[in-house]
């Protein structure tokens, strides 16, 4: 058992829960997806960064890691919400979870996104666990490209 993030898709965000018995608990795998999905992954030298500057982030565990963690989402950060942009939010989802997840947490990830809304991008993960059992996560999060613009 480990601290449970709570994904709150009204917000956009996730948070610590905290309930009359202390911190929320789950067995880790969501709250692992979380972290995966919302840590910067280091951008690669051919990756487009969205600032314009030379940062390319990533975590400074990596130093002593044998894979990067995170993921790349952050590089759409600043795109409008398009098809395209639908599409590399999934790769970049579906990379990074297959990267931390196989073998050990689960036997196979499926990550599909959609646009439900404008400036509303929606990826549904689907898990299922080396023991066979399933879990899905669906996140949604308002997109600020447009709004937040210089």
């Amino acid at each position: 058992m480990t601290t449970a993030i709570i994904w709150n898709n009204e917000t956009g965000r996730g948070d610590i829960d905290i309930t009359s018995a202390g911190l929320r608990q789950d067995d880790g795998l969501a709250t692992l997806v979380f972290q995966i999905l919302f840590t910067d992954a280091r951008a690669d030298e051919s990756d487009v960064l969205p600032d314009g500057t030379d940062d390319r982030r990533g975590w400074i565990g990596d130093t002593f890691a044998d894979e990067p963690w995170g993921s790349k989402l952050w590089l759409l950060e600043r795109s409008k919400l398009t098809t395209d942009v639908r599409n590399k939010a999934v790769t970049y989802a579906q990379t990074a979870l297959e990267r931390h997840l196989k073998p050990d947490y689960a036997k196979q990830v499926v990550v599909t996104g959609s646009i439900p809304q404008f400036q509303l991008l929606q990826l549904d993960i689907a898990i299922t666990r080396p023991d066979g059992s399933e879990m899905t996560i669906s996140i949604k999060k308002r997109w600020e490209a447009q709004a937040n613009a210089l």
